[in-house]
């Protein structure tokens, strides 16, 4: 029997032939590796004697430990993917799969309220950074994704007077194409004036060359510092889907904005907020 590690590289492997992004790979092994050490310190067997019961009694585990119903079901996604491998490839003598945990409670509208998004825009362009203007103008007029923002090229932009867009490679490798508004077309401008002179074909460029998913975070956290608010790319992304689906705009038509497979994705974004049900009851005129 190989060893944990040598099993772990060769599914790494795999998840590359598969041609599975570098993110997804990387939250794969992220996961399989803390079940693997949990394993180890919760019994004396290998993982070729692993059973049902300790996937259950791990999903407690994470669940008695306070982790989120998401982190735990993605947690589970992909340990189940990885005991699926094992028993494909011989490793594992039985197929097994643990069950997600039910959602009980009504998902969260995770993106901003209308006054904290313009508070945060607001100190982003009084600070007169064309960068972090761009990042932002990008982010909430496209909700494109943050690892699609950093690898956005400077051939990935088309802009004119009048219109513009940008080609995204999403996941599994799948093109799509994203009108760039005014807001998105004016700050692509100014930043180019004043772009540092590089070799790089990336449009956003960091201290170290390309801009990185941790140097997105820093910058949005920086100014939502200053205002009082938390913030991310996907909270922004959030924010437009909602903005968008609230607007009037078609379920499918945000689909293919996001760069949704799936509708059942996009439609989490439809889920109410308890502060707008509250507010749509007590405006009730019979």
């Amino acid at each position: 029997m190989k060893s944990i590690e040598e099993l772990i590289k060769e599914y790494q492997d795999e998840l590359i032939r598969q041609d599975k992004s570098d993110n997804t790979i990387s939250s794969y092994l992220l996961d399989i590796k803390a079940f693997i050490k949990w394993y180890q310190e919760s019994t004396n067997e290998g993982i070729e004697k692993l059973i049902a019961l300790d996937l259950k009694d791990y999903r407690s585990f994470l669940v008695t430990n306070g982790a989120k119903v998401a982190t735990v079901n993605r947690k589970i996604a992909s340990i189940n993917k990885f005991v699926e491998w094992l028993n494909v490839e011989g490793y594992l003598e039985k197929q097994f799969k643990l069950k997600q945990i039910k959602q009980t409670s009504q998902q969260q509208f995770k993106g901003l309220e209308p006054k904290d998004l313009k508070s945060l825009r607001k100190e982003i362009h009084r600070n007169g950074n064309k960068r972090d203007i761009l990042i932002f103008e990008i982010l909430i007029n496209t909700g494109i994704r943050v690892s699609e923002l950093c690898n956005i090229k400077l051939r990935d932009i088309e802009v004119s007077e009048r219109k513009g867009q940008l080609s995204i490679v999403g996941k599994g490798m799948k093109q799509r194409v994203v009108a760039l508004n005014k807001n998105v077309r004016d700050a692509f401008e100014d930043f180019m004036k004043v772009r540092p002179k590089t070799d790089s074909e990336f449009l956003l460029i960091g201290q170290r060359g390309q801009l990185t998913r941790n140097g997105v975070f820093k910058t949005l956290k920086k100014y939502a510092d200053r205002v009082g608010i938390e913030v991310s790319p996907h909270c922004l992304r959030h924010s437009l889907a909602r903005y968008l689906l609230e607007s009037g705009s078609d379920i499918t038509t945000v689909q293919g904005i996001l760069g949704h497979e799936r509708l059942e994705t996009t439609a989490i974004y439809t889920k109410t907020t308890q502060k707008r049900m509250d507010e749509d009851l007590e405006n009730l005129n019979w």
